[in-house]
């Protein structure tokens, strides 16, 4: 006999009773279409892996509504629709009444893990982390593999640089071009490369144990000030109580305050044109958040951008996130070709969706982070202090 979920917890229900009783059955977190605001299609799960309303933040909704009104689920077919969603969180910027459907269904994971209801594909997902410290399934000690021999131990530096997962692994290229930006600049800091954030443990419904991960590698940041390689970082890191800044936005900050110099390299041709890729991570950022501050910076340096609305708040996500490349592959592809241009160069800000949409692009595409992009194409420098 299958497995049901018959209740919800009681933390569930008190933090999202009012959400599961003001949905208003709009639909505008399945196939809203709003051209003028930016918005072509909501969720990339329907669009690439199923039209099934299940797979919505509207049917995240109603299933957690029907439990917490005595109707018995089927634990299996609800674990393959939460966990398959990318957790965008996409379908929250699209409601109109605030709600948040992403949320819940990152919830829901929670509630079908205590059921024993992870999908098999995540329950190894899960047991390569415990094994190897990083999603990749990678030993240990090459999430340093990265860092030049002889790098010095920085004791009293002023930052310290925290390079997770994504940036560090698979091949470190984010990492380093990132270390590289800050050498440049006259910046020297402590790297933190042999701990995790416990984000990939918390996307699988492991809340609790990756907030567990969060505070032990915030315990390790002594330094005044935490810059983050990767997107996720960041955002785990805020939950323990950090305010982590990218290095790309220190880089932005420290261009606008005349603090280093940025100039397109002589010897390295320059791409007519860049194709910039939204990050689910900055969906909230909005006008002072990281793209915004990355597109500003381009465009005065003369970079052209295929995508002048970046960054767009409603654009659908690349399949790098949540259960998706584990649970269907083929479809987290699809959603990577889906954010790319036939030809020429995208960037993306977040190293996983680097890694991700790297691994999916055809031959006419190359895919760079943005840090390895800055160092390929850029000269830093620190401007002298008068």
């Amino acid at each position: 006999m299958s497995k049901t979920i018959t209740q919800l917890s009681e933390d569930f229900v008190t933090r999202f009773a009012r959400d599961l009783y003001h949905c208003s059955s709009c639909n505008y977190c399945v196939d809203a279409v709003w051209p003028e605001r930016g918005m072509h299609a909501v969720c990339a799960t329907l669009e690439q892996h199923s039209r099934a309303p299940g797979y919505s933040g509207r049917g995240y909704i109603e299933a957690a509504r029907a439990i917490m009104e005595g109707q018995a689920l089927d634990a299996a077919t609800l674990a393959d629709r939460v966990f398959s969603c990318t957790t965008c969180g996409n379908c929250e910027a699209a409601c109109p009444l605030g709600l948040r459907p992403a949320t819940i269904g990152r919830a829901l994971r929670e509630e079908l893990l205590a059921v024993d209801a992870l999908p098999p594909a995540l329950a190894n997902a899960r047991d390569t982390f415990i094994a190897h410290g990083n999603p990749y399934g990678l030993p240990r000690d090459q999430r340093r593999a990265w860092l030049p021999d002889d790098e010095p131990v920085a004791q009293d530096a002023a930052m310290s640089l925290f390079t997770g997962c994504a940036s560090a692994l698979p091949t470190g290229a984010e990492a380093r071009a990132g270390h590289a930006l800050l050498k440049a600049a006259g910046v020297t800091v402590a790297v933190v490369s042999d701990a995790c954030c416990g984000a990939p443990l918390a996307e699988l419904g492991l809340r609790r144990e990756g907030e567990a991960l969060a505070r032990a590698a915030a315990a390790r940041l002594g330094a005044a000030e935490v810059l983050v390689a990767g997107c996720e970082c960041a955002a785990q890191l805020r939950g323990a109580n950090l305010k982590p800044r990218s290095i790309v936005r220190w880089l932005c900050d420290a261009v606008t305050a005349g603090q280093v110099d940025l100039h397109w390299k002589d010897d390295v041709a320059r791409p007519s044109s860049v194709r910039l890729v939204e990050s689910c991570q900055h969906k909230r950022d909005g006008r002072d958040g990281d793209e915004a501050a990355v597109a500003a910076l381009l465009a005065s340096l003369g970079c052209v951008l295929l995508n002048e609305d970046f960054p767009n708040r409603h654009a659908t996500c690349c399949g790098a996130a949540g259960g998706m490349p584990a649970m269907a592959p083929a479809a987290a592809a699809r959603m990577a070709r889906a954010c790319l241009p036939p030809t020429g160069l995208a960037v993306s800000l977040d190293a996983r969706c680097a890694n991700h949409l790297q691994a999916c692009a055809g031959e006419d595409v190359e895919v760079l982070g943005i840090a390895s992009f800055i160092e390929h194409y850029f000269r830093v420098a620190a401007r002298p202090v008068p």
